[in-house]
């Protein structure tokens, strides 16, 4: 995983000087005026990432498991940087690369909810198991109590 995080990185730093070639002969625009709303976007889920990424690092520090939400932000925010910074500099790709990681996080929520409602399913069926063994065993004392009491009266 370390390696996936590796290219990631690189891949952002490596289209940062691309923006720049972008915007160079432009004297009067910039990419914060013509894709702000990219721009912000790109901000914000950078930093995101890198606040997955540090939690993730600081509980394998402490020899703690790292939780799944985590690992999941990391791994889908990471190529959404790249994608929106290729976005803003070739948006025909960038928008076509947006929606294959669309497909990319439909996938994973939907793998994620089916292991939520499975690990469900299977407490309650534990939770149905015990209350089937209690609902047993009092009726095996209640039969022994009865039979007790029948015993004594005659």
């Amino acid at each position: 995983m370390g390696a996936m995080h590796a290219i990631l990185t690189f891949l952002v730093l490596a289209f940062v000087p691309f923006l720049q070639l972008k915007y160079y002969n432009k004297h009067d625009a910039s990419p914060f005026d013509d894709n702000s709303t990219l721009i912000f976007a790109f901000f914000i889920v950078t930093l995101t990432y890198v606040a997955a990424m540090v939690t993730n690092i600081k509980l394998r520090i402490d020899d703690k498991d790292c939780p799944n939400i985590i690992i999941s932000i990391s791994l889908l925010f990471a190529p959404l940087a790249s994608i929106l910074l290729v976005t803003i500099i070739f948006p025909y790709l960038g928008w076509s690369l947006l929606v294959i990681w669309c497909g990319f996080f439909a996938k994973l929520t939907l793998v994620e909810m089916v292991h939520k409602v499975a690990r469900y399913a299977s407490s309650i069926k534990l939770l149905r198991r015990e209350a089937n063994k209690d609902d047993q065993v009092n009726d095996d004392q209640s039969s022994v109590v009865t039979n007790n009491s029948v015993d004594s009266i005659v």
